[in-house]
């Protein structure tokens, strides 16, 4: 019988607020008390062990707050209803204990859904051009701003070309957060990358060798490429 890829212990936790589990299982400590919170940001499988053909418990709801026991790039130690197991850590996002979720404010929820859960991803992507892996977070950029608003239940096109001409145009001086911004990074004029406009002169984005990261939108590079700007 096959052995189960077991994906704990792999890799080394993000946060050192967060239980870190031993390989191909957790120690007594990892689940002595949940060490965090998880939002659910699109509904997920509750599944019984952290593998995508594991058995299927039930389903949560988008919005739902779980108490995390353990958790690494690919999968969350949550207790539902009682009973403990996993979810897929591309759906949700994880809040520390001792911190609480930010609450958007009135009139521009939606922007801040986006950039929070833009925000989350933030040294869990592994950009490869031309990959939409969500379950193992290998993104290039407009896959990456494409998930995020399908996390928020908002369908974009795949790639930076095809975003630059959805939604509504929206000029310079007048981008808010959660604006696309698209620039040109390889043939003059023509958008080739794409990111999420913060405000405060800065945008999130992936990148080749980094990840994502918050970028300045006034910098000398990104202002001399930049093309357009859109409103999903």
């Amino acid at each position: 019988m096959p052995k189960r890829k077991h994906y704990f212990g792999k890799k080394a936790m993000l946060s050192v607020g967060l239980a870190i589990s031993m390989l191909g299982g957790f120690s007594a400590t990892a689940l002595a008390a949940p060490v965090a919170t998880a939002t659910v940001n699109k509904g997920v499988n509750f599944r019984a062990d952290q593998n995508v053909n594991a058995p299927v418990w039930g389903f949560i709801n988008a919005g739902t707050t779980l108490s995390v026991e353990a958790a690494n790039d690919y999968w969350v130690l949550v207790n539902y209803n009682g009973k403990k197991g996993y979810v897929s850590r591309s759906y949700v996002t994880v809040h520390e204990k001792g911190t609480t979720p930010s609450k958007p404010s009135t009139g521009s929820s939606f922007a801040s859904r986006i950039l929070n859960t833009a925000s989350s991803f933030k040294g869990r992507v592994t950009y490869v051009f031309g990959s939409e892996d969500i379950q193992r977070l290998r993104l290039d950029c407009s896959s990456f701003t494409q998930y995020v608003f399908q996390l928020q239940g908002k369908a974009i096109p795949r790639s930076s070309k095809a975003q630059s001409q959805a939604g509504s145009f929206v000029p310079k001086s007048q981008l808010q957060p959660g604006d696309l911004v698209f620039f040109s990074v390889g043939t003059p004029g023509v958008v080739n990358h794409v990111g999420i406009y913060m405000g405060n002169g800065q945008f999130i984005n992936n990148l080749p060798n980094e990840g994502v990261v918050v970028s300045n939108f006034t910098n000398a590079y990104w202002t001399s490429h930049y093309i357009t700007g859109r409103r999903m």
